[in-house]
């Protein structure tokens, strides 16, 4: 049996720039370790990455079909509103190379019935960890055709479809090979590695537990596993950096500080690597930051979420202000700047909310770049399958349908100014990101992160964020105060002089004037 597994061209989002907020980062190695077992039991599997294609769908699906395999596993990415493309593109693939298409990875275990039921061509979904279902599939379980053993599937059996039982989750995640990269893959992500699988929290915005089964569950590799992973890939990679996309690199209590230490003390052997990891803020403690940092931790993800107890209380984050603000002290105490995870616009934050949470990040010193600063001022809670968010909506009847499916949901805020300030910053914020993807722009955002020398983008960059910190305490000073800006016209007026300011600024006679 040939197995060719496909990851597809994304497609750049017009309305939606979080590049993590539809699949978590960790899923970008499903393929690489579904292709590594796969081939390590003998099967003859190609992986192959198409993510380098953005948004060539009808290339992508001319390439794929004419390559020759038996079974086409798709890693499904929800890709916005060019979802509805991306599967048009796999349905035309099963009619050319007349073959059938099998779905893993978050979008489908969620969406599962909803794709079986819309799209034809689908021959199955799996649902959770692809591994060992899609071995099944290949192996004895699904001997003949007869699927109805492989557990943890869902699959086509005439006009019905069928849902099998769950599958047990892998206990040891030393036991899986090391996952296969492609140049394409490591041109896109680096060195990225998986520590752990899973989260012992209970987030109301994320879909990591109930991807693996619904109750939080952690399980991290061995630190002597990751250090021969690490030496592995060493070689491979232009720099020694790697970033662990773990959903939480750290594992529950003092068992999880433990092992943490132990991975540093490993890594502290390789000269001149650097590394980064993401975490909860309750789990940023001295002893082990420090040896972190000996091994050479630079960057750390932390998720606060926000500045404001009772939307951390609402998102169920279980953490408290003053463990962000700890957090955060640590981590510059060692050297390391924090890249913040935050909800600006959680479905029931009140205008107070926001105070809080504007107040957090300046008091704290969070909001001093622009790259840093347009992503924290505008970022709504995304309500997808899976998690707590998108259920509290459904069954409180305020998410609305979208035309790509019911993956995703959108909904209004429960308080007019709140959904007044999410749409002004909406507009605003996503007018920048626009001018910071081009790459003739002055605030183009790779250069911006380069923070090149004298580079001409540094003035215009300093002075849009000040404006735009200063343009959020506008406009939370005139929704305090009345509720003129919930008027459309008025708000259309305000929205209209922003942009224009922000064209002005990077004009070429607006960058002389300077």
């Amino acid at each position: 049996m040939k197995v060719l597994l496909l990851e597809h061209p994304r497609g750049r989002s017009a309305l939606h720039f979080n590049t993590i907020a539809n699949t978590p980062l960790s899923s970008s190695l499903l393929s690489g370790y579904l292709a590594s077992l796969l081939q390590s039991r003998g099967i003859d599997a190609e992986l192959h990455d198409g993510t380098a294609g953005a948004d060539d769908f009808s290339g992508a699906a001319e390439a794929v079909a004419g390559m020759q395999c038996d079974l086409l596993g798709v890693h499904l990415v929800y890709s916005w509103e060019h979802t509805p493309a991306v599967l048009e593109m796999l349905a035309e693939i099963a009619d050319r190379a007349n073959v059938p298409v099998i779905a893993y990875g978050f979008f489908p275990t969620f969406a599962a019935e909803y794709l079986m039921r819309t799209y034809p061509f689908m021959e199955a979904v799996i649902r959770g960890e692809p591994e060992m279902t899609f071995l099944g599939i290949c192996s004895g379980e699904g001997r003949g055709g007869d699927l109805s053993s492989v557990k943890g599937l869902v699959w086509r059996r005439g006009s019905e479809f069928v849902v099998n039982p769950p599958r047990e989750l892998i206990s040891d995640l030393d036991s899986l090979p090391f996952p296969r990269r492609t140049l394409t893959g490591l041109a896109r992500s680096g060195g990225t590695i998986l520590g752990s699988r899973g989260c012992y929290g209970s987030c109301s915005f994320c879909p990591i537990n109930d991807f693996y089964g619904a109750t939080p569950l952690w399980r991290g590799r061995s630190p002597e596993n990751i250090h021969a992973e690490v030496t592995t890939l060493l070689p491979a990679l232009a720099g020694k950096y790697i970033y662990f996309v773990d959903a939480n690199f750290f594992g529950p209590g003092e068992a999880g500080q433990e092992r943490v230490e132990a991975i540093a003390a490993c890594l502290e052997g390789e000269a001149g690597l650097s590394f980064g990891l993401e975490c909860r803020v309750n789990d940023v403690r001295e002893r082990s930051l420090r040896r972190l940092a000996q091994a050479g931790l630079r960057d750390v993800f932390l998720g606060i979420e926000s500045g404001s107890q009772d939307c951390l209380d609402r998102m169920n984050k279980r953490t408290t202000v003053e463990q962000n603000i700890a957090a955060v002290a640590l981590l510059r105490r060692h050297g390391i700047e924090p890249h913040v995870g935050f909800i600006m616009f959680e479905p029931d934050s009140t205008i107070a909310d926001l105070r809080e949470n504007i107040s957090f990040l300046r008091s704290h010193g969070l909001l001093g770049r622009l790259t840093a600063t347009v992503a924290l001022i505008y970022h709504p809670g995304i309500a997808l399958m899976g998690t707590g968010m998108y259920e509290r909506l459904r069954t409180g009847n305020r998410l609305n349908a979208l035309t790509e499916g019911p993956y995703h949901g959108s909904y209004t805020f429960r308080h007019e100014k709140v959904q007044a300030c999410a749409d002004i910053f909406g507009a605003v914020c996503r007018h920048l990101l626009k001018r910071m993807e081009k790459p003739d722009s002055p605030i183009y955002w790779q250069n911006l992160y380069a923070r090149e020398a004298g580079h001409p983008a540094s003035g215009a960059a300093e002075e849009l964020n000040r404006w735009l910190v200063s343009l959020f305490e506008e406009v939370l000073q005139r929704l305090e105060k009345d509720s003129s800006l919930c008027n459309y016209g008025q708000q259309d007026r305000f929205i209209r002089e922003s942009l224009s300011y922000i064209d002005r600024v990077l004009s070429p006679a607006g960058r002389t004037c300077r």
